[in-house]
């Protein structure tokens, strides 16, 4: 895939979660807790502290957005564990790395002496529901894959042959690893490789789409990001071209993002041919489309991030003739 999920850059904690029906004992025991209250230091670290004015943790840069069951993952002496919004820890901090929340779970960590690392998973209330099993990762580096559950199937990496397949929340493989390359089920396909070619399955592991592209994303918003001799272009889950091939890559180091998944009708895009590096001559060639391929308000801009709130919203960080400024998720600029 052309991008991976990079463990060590992970630095904001952002979540999750369905709706959680609470029950009225569940309610009477929490009805009399206080919640826990974010101080802001003089270096701008935080200190948690409850409001009796206890400490739960401090001078921490980590912004917790807790999942509609009230937890979040929290980082202590080089150790993650979660915590409530009580302040609360559920699980000590005492894995080598817990992942964000997704589809309900969320994966935790654990390496070994000799540098192996086993994944398991955490339901929404903190409890073990998948027992680590060895996975093929390295903690903190860029190799890595997104181990996220979404639609309730989550992609797996085989420390034996180094192949993905697919597992469910019981952990059961419903696709054995078996692919060179794979991405995650965000839609009803997923997309995978064999040889050098991707293509895209069902979730009962059936090609629907044949092995064609030369790179190719997840379905997101009902459309994929596929690249082949002519440039990015989108599909729909037929493997028709919805917005046919014409937009380039861009390998640039200050978050430009570029042929990247429609949310709420907008994907972020390079104009220019080819693969291009960071430079001043790329000016005005990114541009914000719908699914239709048309430039959203026919404005283009020198740069483009795609920025996630801590309440799941998107936002737009865009560059311009020198300025600066932020985007809605339907590419209107927001008020300072």
């Amino acid at each position: 895939m052309k991008k991976s999920l990079l463990l060590a850059l992970v630095i904001m904690l952002t979540f999750s979660s369905g709706c959680t029906v609470v029950s009225q004992s569940k309610a009477d025991t929490t009805a009399h807790k206080q919640k826990m209250i974010k101080v802001v230091n003089p270096d701008e670290s935080y200190t948690y502290k409850m409001p009796d004015g206890s400490i739960v943790l401090e001078n921490t840069y980590q912004t917790f957005v807790f999942t509609k069951t009230g937890i979040a993952v929290f980082e202590e002496n080089g150790k993650y564990g979660l915590i409530n919004v009580y302040g609360e820890k559920i699980v000590e901090a005492m894995y080598d790395y817990i992942g964000e929340y997704s589809d309900g779970m969320c994966a935790f960590f654990i390496q070994d002496l000799n540098g192996g690392v086993k994944i398991g998973y955490f339901d929404e209330f903190g409890k073990v529901v998948i027992e680590p099993i060895y996975t093929d990762v390295t903690l903190f580096s860029d190799y890595s894959y997104d181990y996220n559950f979404y639609n309730g199937i989550a992609l797996y990496r085989s420390p034996e042959n180094h192949k993905y397949g697919y597992i469910d929340k019981l952990g059961n493989h419903i696709v054995e690893p078996m692919f060179n390359d794979a991405g995650p089920y965000k839609g009803n396909l997923a997309p995978v490789s064999q040889g050098n070619k991707y293509g895209y399955i069902s979730k009962d592991g059936v090609l629907k789409i044949p092995y064609k592209f030369a790179i190719a994303d997840p379905f997101s918003d009902g459309l994929a990001a596929v690249s082949d001799d002519k440039g990015w272009g989108y599909i729909n889950e037929s493997g028709q071209y919805v917005i046919p091939p014409q937009f380039g890559s861009f390998e640039g180091g200050d978050g430009e993002l570029v042929a990247e998944p429609f949310i709420d009708g907008i994907a972020p895009v390079y104009l220019g041919k080819g693969q291009a590096i960071r430079s001043e001559l790329y000016k005005g060639q990114f541009a914000l489309i719908d699914k239709t391929g048309r430039i959203l308000n026919g404005k283009k801009y020198d740069s483009i991030g795609r920025i996630r709130t801590e309440d799941g919203k998107t936002q737009y960080f865009v560059k311009v003739n020198g300025l600066e400024y932020t985007l809605d998720s339907k590419g209107n600029k927001i008020a300072e």
